[in-house]
């Protein structure tokens, strides 16, 4: 029997992320097989993909059906997450559309999102942020200079959805870099400078230590939403059985008496 490879090895392999290798089942471009509820890989994709860079993306990643996605119990996680960080935080679809609304955005990311164009420069951002195969260092930043860190959020094995914490500074910025920003964009969204500039001054700016607690914490609630996805999936087919099953009692029911 051929060697089948765990995720992990493909990743050490290809020299890609986690993400990447989903991203790269969902497109077709690397086979698999599930078995229960692990993904192994055939040697022969090694050699199949060798000469390949595997972090081109020729095809957007297929996104799971997400009507039904919990926004609002998502919403208070992340809230609670956020309110305790003092950060911002948000999910977004794959392609960067909005799942939850922004949770604790500071007064500077108030104004930005009130602001019809500023709100889709944020949107943007957010597309750009999640559309990146592999980040090094982990944080980014959005059309405004503020910093954020992404997770990624399963369902199925399957990459579904992204958590976004943010909206943060980092100690040591330049005041004089920070205001020419600070007016190119109040021209830009046609906003208020000294408004804008004192909202700026309200940014949390994290110390190293706070930082290493986003980048810990951020994936731990992403594994929290994929735990409330899971549950809502299972107790929905649960109802479906129970529903299928009072479907069916009356007709058993009736024959009996017909029977009788």
């Amino acid at each position: 029997m051929a060697e089948l490879l765990t995720t992990k090895q493909m990743q050490d392999l290809l020299k890609v992320d986690r993400v990447t290798v989903y991203r790269m089942l969902s497109s077709g471009r690397l086979r698999g097989v599930k078995i229960g509820n692990q993904w192994r890989f055939p040697q022969s994709e090694i050699d199949r993909l060798l000469g390949e860079d595997p972090t081109e993306q020729e095809d957007e990643p297929c996104e799971d059906d997400l009507t039904d996605f919990p926004s609002e119990c998502v919403y208070k996680v992340q809230g609670i997450f956020a309110g305790i960080l003092g950060i911002g935080a948000i999910t977004v679809t794959l392609q960067g559309e909005l799942l939850t609304d922004v949770t604790f955005s500071n007064p500077f990311c108030k104004m930005m999102l009130a602001c019809p164009s500023g709100k889709k420069a944020c949107q943007e951002a957010w597309k750009k942020m999640v559309k990146q195969s592999a980040v090094e260092p982990p944080f980014m930043t959005c059309h405004a200079g503020l910093n954020y860190l992404r997770s990624p959020i399963e369902f199925n094995d399957q990459l579904t959805a992204w958590l976004i914490a943010g909206q943060f500074q980092v100690n040591g910025t330049n005041q004089e870099t920070e205001d020419i920003k600070i007016r190119s964009l109040a021209d830009k969204h046609n906003l208020s400078y000294s408004e804008l500039k004192s909202a700026h001054q309200k940014i949390p700016h994290l110390k190293q230590a706070q930082m290493i607690q986003v980048q810990e914490w951020t994936p731990k609630v992403a594994a929290t939403v994929q735990s409330i996805l899971c549950e809502r999936s299972d107790f929905m087919d649960r109802l479906q059985r129970i529903a299928e099953l009072s479907a069916i009692r009356p007709k058993v029911f009736q024959n009996t008496n017909e029977d009788d």
